[in-house]
């Protein structure tokens, strides 16, 4: 991981995505602040729309109150 202090100098836009290119960068800010920058890949891409998704954060939602859970001795009825 590369660490870049903004309050030690000044950096471009492009040279911290060619850092970010081949490396993870940590950005340090003259506030205090720290950020991440990191190439994305197609499954970030993914992630980030699904997490913009209400339709598909719904489901999930439903989807965490279902129990789901059968005894084995239930299974093993239906199964005869």
């Amino acid at each position: 991981m590369k660490t870049i202090d903004l309050s030690k100098g000044k950096h471009s836009v492009a040279e911290l995505l060619a850092l970010a290119k081949s490396d993870t960068v940590l950005i340090h800010s003259s506030s205090g602040d720290d950020f991440l920058l990191e190439q994305a890949d197609e499954f970030d891409r993914e992630v980030a729309a699904l997490g913009r998704s209400d339709k598909f954060m719904s489901f999930l939602e439903k989807r965490s109150k279902e129990t789901g859970d059968l005894p084995i001795g239930k299974v093993r009825e239906k199964r005869g």
